[in-house]
C-alpha cells in the first residue's frame, strides 16, 4: 500500500494544485462574481491500483477571485517530484469549473508517470463540491483514483 499512496498521493496533491487549468471564462476580467471568496475543506481520494485499494484525505483550499479567477492548492503539504502542468488562467463558468488535463510527472521511487484527469469544482454561496476521476499510468502498473470533497466558505474575497 506504500507504493500506491505514494504514488497517488503525490500526483493527487500536486493535480489539484492546478487540475482548474483549462476551464474556460464567461466572468471576464472587470465582471463580478457571487461566489468570490475562500472555500477549505478535505478532499478524499480513493485509488486502486498495485493489487491494492487505499483512500487519502488531505486538505483543499480554492480562491475565487471578484472576476471569477479560481487558483486552487493544497496547503501545509509537500511533495516530492515534478510534473510538466501548463499555464493557464482558470476561470468560473456560471457557478463551476471543470478541467482535464494529461501530464508527465516524475516521482522519486516509483518513476515516471502518465496522468490523466478531470475534476469539476461547483459552487454555492456558501460552499462548493469537489469531484475528480484520474488514471495514472506508471513502471508499476496502472492506477485508478476518484476524488470528493466538501468546501465551506471561510472568507470573503
Amino acid at each position: 500500500m506504500n507504493k500506491l499512496i505514494k504514488t497517488t498521493g503525490f500526483i493527487a496533491t500536486v493535480f489539484i494544485l492546478v487540475g482548474c487549468s483549462g476551464g474556460s471564462s464567461s466572468t471576464g476580467v472587470n465582471a463580478s462574481t457571487p461566489y468570490a471568496g475562500q472555500y477549505d475543506g478535505t478532499v478524499v481520494i480513493r485509488m486502486q491500483g498495485y493489487g491494492e485499494m487505499a483512500s487519502q484525505a488531505m486538505p483543499m483550499r480554492v480562491v475565487v477571485g471578484v472576476d471569477g479567477r479560481i487558483t486552487a492548492g493544497v496547503p501545509n503539504i509537500s511533495t516530492a517530484g515534478t510534473c510538466n502542468f501548463p499555464q493557464k488562467d482558470a476561470f468560473l463558468k456560471g457557478n463551476s469549473i471543470s478541467g482535464s488535463a494529461t501530464v508527465i510527472c516524475s516521482i522519486p521511487g516509483v518513476g515516471t508517470c502518465t496522468v490523466s484527469g478531470a475534476e469539476t469544482i461547483s459552487f454555492s454561496n456558501q460552499a462548493a463540491s469537489f469531484a475528480g476521476r484520474y488514471s495514472y499510468k506508471c513502471p508499476g502498473g496502472q492506477i485508478n483514483a476518484v476524488g470528493s470533497g466538501y468546501l465551506k466558505k471561510t472568507a470573503l474575497d
